[in-house]
């Protein structure tokens, strides 16, 4: 049963790249973006270049799954035919001294973009494991986080590509039978509002 299961989810998540990667062209935005209000401690990002790392790290991610993918430092360098993946940081956790400090994470929200507009998003979490403070610093620490939270982010792309599809189908199946039901009122003659006796 979990052997199916298992072959089920690679089939699915097969299925999802390869509708995606057909007519998809991707461009990440790196570094990644932090988020102004985040709560991250002066120290971590003076050490720890999260946005430079975690930028990074999506983009080799998403490129081994969409041969291709380009890096831009913003959104609005994309033309109309582009995808654009932008990652934000919106909070890191984590002492200096490494493991031994206490755990260290990070938060992110992921966000597709196309013509300037947000068409999926999702909000992604890591933390540290145990066994990495032992042999590790924070700042080592939070670059093994986010390589982590890379690989989340290129395992959700192309399912979310996929729904941002469907949504997008939907939308001009609706938009469509409006548009026709308007051109035929248009072509259609007035209709008198009362009938004249004979």
């Amino acid at each position: 049963m979990q052997a199916n299961l298992f072959l089920l989810t690679g089939v699915l998540a097969l299925s999802f790249a390869q509708a995606s990667r057909a007519d998809d062209r991707i461009a990440v935005v790196t570094p990644a973006i932090l988020d102004p209000n985040a709560p991250i401690s002066q120290a971590m990002k003076r050490e720890c270049l999260l946005e430079a790392n975690l930028g990074s790290q999506v983009f080799q991610k998403v490129s081994e799954r969409f041969p291709g993918t380009e890096q831009i430092q913003n959104s609005s360098q994309a033309g109309p035919e582009k995808i654009v993946l932008r990652v934000t940081i919106l909070g890191a956790l984590g002492m200096g001294g490494g493991g031994w400090s206490g755990p260290k994470a990070m938060n992110v929200r992921a966000e597709i973009l196309r013509n300037a507009k947000v068409i999926e998003a999702t909000t992604l979490n890591r933390q540290s494991n145990p066994v990495w403070g032992s042999v590790s610093g924070t700042c080592p620490i939070m670059h093994r986080i986010a390589a982590a939270l890379g690989q989340d982010v290129a395992r959700w792309l192309p399912s979310a590509l996929v729904l941002a599809k469907d949504k997008n189908s939907s939308s001009d199946q609706t938009v469509a039978p409006r548009q026709e039901e308007r051109e035929a009122s248009t072509a259609a003659p007035d209709r008198p509002t009362s009938e004249t006796s004979r």
